[in-house]
């Protein structure tokens, strides 16, 4: 299910038809949203190999690192209170990630809470909780890993981590687009030119506008 209700988006938009298809443009919407970020927006458990950066920062794949549950460095686990979290990073706070290929394992939580922030209300949607489970996301191949064991020594950012309403804007605008462009009208506009008569243009789809009051959430490979 997409972050954001159709009841919400119904009435954001003003169209009360079809809940099956908001639900697909919803979806669809916010696929083109995480396209653009880079990650996946929804609270996700990962299990990760990274080459080792001979710095003391290291980047994940994910955003914004909620918590921390796991960290083995040339085969020796770290304690992870070591570490510093900060968006799709990780820190250490005392020497470096040392160089290698694939030579650090991580097991970490990242995302935003189902929860979707209501800028009118102090209420939250319920959503799923994120259960305690081996299944990972990732690009680590869980027969050549050792077995996760969360013994309740993660380390975790105070407070819930909520989708930002300038993401959730995007979503809305991005799906409304997409639900104006399903009744056949792709990216049509008139315009009346008194009496010389009237013109149809055709506008194709472009997601930019949308998109780029978005940027500073986007992930930055380096």
């Amino acid at each position: 299910m997409p972050f954001i209700t159709v009841e919400k988006f119904q009435k954001y938009s003003g169209v009360r038809d079809a809940p099956e298809m908001q639900v697909f443009f919803l979806e669809a919407a916010e696929g083109i949203v995480e396209s653009y970020l880079g990650y996946e927006l929804k609270l996700r458990k990962y299990l990760t190999l990274r080459n080792g950066t001979g710095t003391e920062e290291l980047q994940l794949q994910a955003r914004p690192i909620k918590e921390l549950h796991k960290v083995v460095i040339d085969g020796s686990d770290v304690p992870v209170w070591r570490f510093e979290i900060s968006n799709e990073f990780i820190y250490r706070k005392e020497g470096i990630f040392p160089q290698g290929r694939r030579n650090v394992q991580v097991v970490y939580e990242a995302g935003f809470d189902p929860a979707i922030f209501i800028p009118e209300s102090d209420t939250f949607d319920g959503g799923e909780a994120l259960d305690d489970t081996d299944d990972f996301i990732g690009d680590a191949d869980a027969t050549t890993v050792s077995p996760v064991i969360d013994g309740g020594n993660a380390l975790m950012l105070d407070g819930r981590v909520l989708l930002p309403p300038d993401i959730a804007s995007a979503i809305l605008r991005i799906a409304s687009l997409l639900q104006a462009e399903s009744d056949g009208n792709v990216g049509l506009t008139g315009k009346s030119f008194g009496d010389s008569g009237s013109r149809t243009f055709v506008n194709y789809t472009n997601f930019e506008k949308f998109l780029m009051p978005i940027s500073r959430w986007k992930l930055i490979r380096i």
